[in-house]
């Protein structure tokens, strides 16, 4: 009897040793482990949120809004959504890129009637030309040579866009032809820099593609890096113009220069402060300041977007 309980203990230390038999603590680890991985599955990849710079010769801040994925998950589709600065000096190739890998078939141009007379956009094959003045013309430059000044006139231009009818007709013209758009033409809209009233169109048109605010300021403040090159030439002329005039280049007006130049959450903030005093958030502008309907708003975002999947 002793003999046959001494081999069964030895066979069943034998299964253990195998891993036939676990023991309590093994199994409760494995299980531990295979919740883990279970919840590590759940965790679904967000898809890459991301635009693309339109490299051209004659327009440093050429973007293509498509490939931004907003708040619900869905893209914008690309080829249909662009900025930019300045068209009006284009090469061949440039115009060619635009037309034919682009598709551009509407040219919203958001600059003053002095701009557009100075220096027209080069005209297009097949590229409908919209004017749709945010300002008509501009105030008298404040003094450089006192510390704030530019950014109080640029946060000045950030407001009056939206609370003065002319600045709400010119971005109702720019809805108008997204709604108007082909299913597959692009729009473009710009203004000089491409950084200010083609940057407040932007925002209004990704937040009527239901983008949050984190997303529209990334977007936003990219100017600054896309224009580098270009500011460095404008303070270059600017200083120069400075000096013809007589005057003392200071630390102060440089500052100015370059405030005037670039872009800053503080005039964004000032826009959508703007928005929220008057209408009371950016829905509510939407319909009640560009007059967009609920089922408008919904063929804008059948027509841009797409699944990010």
């Amino acid at each position: 009897m002793n003999k046959r309980i001494s081999t069964l203990v030895t066979a069943l230390l034998l299964t253990t040793t195998l891993g036939w038999q676990q023991p309590f603590a093994t199994i409760t680890a494995n299980a531990k482990t295979t919740t883990q991985t279970t919840k590590k599955a759940k965790k679904v990849k967000k898809a890459k949120s991301t635009s693309t710079h339109i490299k051209l010769q004659g327009a440093s801040n050429a973007r293509d809004l498509g490939g931004y994925v907003n708040s619900k998950g869905q893209k914008i589709k690309a080829h249909r959504l662009i900025r930019s600065n300045g068209l009006s000096t284009l090469s061949k190739s440039d115009q060619k890129k635009l037309v034919k890998t682009y598709h551009v078939a509407t040219d919203v141009d958001l600059r003053t009637v002095i701009e557009q007379k100075k220096s027209p956009d080069v005209k297009m094959k097949g590229v409908k030309l919209v004017k749709a003045n945010v300002f008509k013309s501009f105030g008298a430059f404040p003094d450089f040579s006192k510390k704030g000044a530019a950014d109080k006139m640029m946060e000045k231009s950030y407001h009056d866009a939206i609370t003065t009818a002319q600045g709400r007709k010119a971005y109702k013209s720019l809805f108008h032809q997204l709604l108007k758009n082909p299913k597959n033409k692009a729009v473009l809209w710009h203004c000089s820099a491409g950084k200010d009233r083609a940057g407040m169109g932007t925002v209004l048109v990704l937040s009527a593609l239901n983008f949050n605010k984190k997303a529209i300021a990334k977007d936003y403040l990219k100017s600054n890096t896309y224009l580098t090159q270009t500011n460095k030439e404008n303070l270059k002329k600017q200083e120069a113009g400075w000096k013809a005039q007589g005057k003392t280049l200071t630390p102060t007006v440089v500052a100015n220069f370059k405030a005037q130049n670039g872009v800053k959450m503080a005039y964004l903030n000032t826009m959508y402060k703007a928005v929220n005093t008057k209408y009371g958030n950016m829905d509510n502008f939407l319909h009640k300041g560009l007059g967009l309907t609920n089922t408008q708003l919904k063929q804008l975002r059948a027509n841009y977007l797409t699944s990010a999947k």
